[in-house]
């Protein structure tokens, strides 16, 4: 499409060009979902799902109370309080369970 001056074309020189731009982009938005269906995508993949109000595990833990904050959010208020008292966040850390160790394989 040879580029042109838009603010010397008339009104339906302007329709005219924005009905072949909506053309051109029609047929390549056609070639791209054809080629993506090849591919065997469907254009949502695990990046475009949501994570918003998913449960995340606790991450402290209040060991007189048992409140539980996951780490996200804003400081917990049990937590805020201990922390002023001279505590340390790392005091609350839940310890995560020991991952079992694969056996190597033998040649």
């Amino acid at each position: 499409m040879p580029s042109a001056n838009i603010k010397n074309l008339s009104v339906p020189q302007l329709l005219a060009m924005r009905a072949d731009i909506d053309k051109q982009l029609q047929s390549r938005k056609t070639e791209l979902q054809a080629q993506l269906a090849q591919i065997g995508g469907d254009g949502f993949g695990a990046k475009a799902r949501s994570v918003k109000g998913a449960k995340v595990a606790p991450k402290y833990r209040h060991p007189k109370t048992g409140e539980t904050w996951s780490g996200r959010g804003g400081v917990a208020g049990w937590l805020a309080q201990e922390i002023k008292g001279g505590k340390k966040r790392e005091d609350f850390l839940i310890a995560k369970p020991g991952r079992k160790k694969r056996a190597k394989a033998k040649a």
